[in-house]
Order: structure tokens, then sequence, then C-alpha cells
């Protein structure tokens, strides 16, 4: 038994031994090095690309939305007015109207809540009366260039709106309500 524990003393403890121990680490950790000169560059280059952006959003992303739109709906006209941004919101006029009267008056009230947008609809009879009892809550699922949707929240509001802008005197307005088929309304400016 002491021979193994000699022979183990003089292996584990031999200068040659050891040596080639703190080499071989060395080696590898010089090697580890400069392999992490290298790659840091691109580790960094990566997460800039491909990194999340947590800049809040803006309403004044959405001035795109900005003018006066009328198109049809059924057998009435839909008119929508898009005021510019500001103060962390965007608001629009929406009447629908036949030959005899107002059909309904929307409100549209987007806002930047906690680094996001959400919006708020409310819709009025013809006396200004809500039409409901409560405000119709939406929050972003979507924002890209001249495009943004958002999804119901709570009861009875669409369960999806967006509003789109593909071309300059083009606008579409799209939403799936509560209940019934998905609805789309295509304006183009007004005219006065």
């Amino acid at each position: 038994m002491r021979k193994k524990c000699r022979w183990l003393q003089i292996v584990v403890f031999s200068p040659t031994f050891a040596g080639f121990f703190v080499y071989r680490h060395l080696g590898l950790l010089r090697c580890n090095i400069v392999l992490m000169k290298h790659s840091l560059p691109l580790l960094m280059l990566t997460g800039l690309l491909f990194g999340q952006n947590n800049k809040p959003l803006s309403v004044n992303s959405l001035s795109w939305l900005t003018g006066s739109w009328q198109g049809p709906i059924g057998d009435n006209l839909l008119e929508e007015t898009w005021l510019p941004p500001r103060a962390g919101t965007i608001v629009a006029l929406v009447r629908s109207t036949n030959d005899s009267s107002t059909q309904f008056v929307e409100i549209v009230h987007i806002e930047e809540v906690n680094g996001t947008l959400e919006l708020q609809l409310q819709l009025f009879d013809n006396s200004l009366s809500p039409i409901t009892p409560e405000v119709y809550y939406f929050e972003l699922t979507k924002l890209e260039e001249n495009y943004v949707s958002f999804k119901g929240i709570g009861t009875r509001a669409h369960r999806t709106l967006s509003y789109e802008r593909p071309e300059k005197d083009l606008f579409y307005i799209r939403f799936q309500p509560y209940e019934g088929d998905a609805v789309e309304i295509r304006l183009t400016p007004e005219k006065y």
C-alpha cells in the first residue's frame, strides 16, 4: 500500500507532471482568451441586430392616419377624420349617415400607455347618448409601416380592429365584430 501511495506521490508532485498540468491548462486558458477576443465583437453585433428594442412606442408612429376619409358601408356613408398626434394621443371622429339621418357618431382615442399603444372607442347615437354603457378597449397586436392592429379586450368589443393605408389615397378599416362576419371598409380622401 505504501508503494502505491509513494508512486502517486511521485507522479502527482513531480515537477514534470505539475509542469505539464499547468502548461496544459494555461495553454487552454490562453486559447479561450484568444477565441473570446475574436468572438466578442461578433456577439455584440448579433445583440444589436437581433436584440429587443425596448424603446416605448409613440403615437407619432401613427401620423399616417391623419386626414379625412370617406366611403360606403352598406347603404350608409362612413366619414372618418383623424387629428394629428399630440400630447401622447391621436384621436378620430367617425360619423355614419344615410340620406335622412346620422346613424352613429364614434370617438376613437389611441394613447401611449406603459410603453405601448391602447385604443378606446365609444359609440353615440344621433342625440349623443352612448349606444353602449361601456367604452371598448383594445390592446396593440401589430405595428408596421402604414398598418396597425388591435385586439379587443372585455365584453362585446370587436375581436380585432385594424387600420391600413397602403397607398396615399387609400385607407382600410377592418374589424371582426364580437358576433358576425368580418368587415372591410374602403375609404378614400374626403373632398369638401
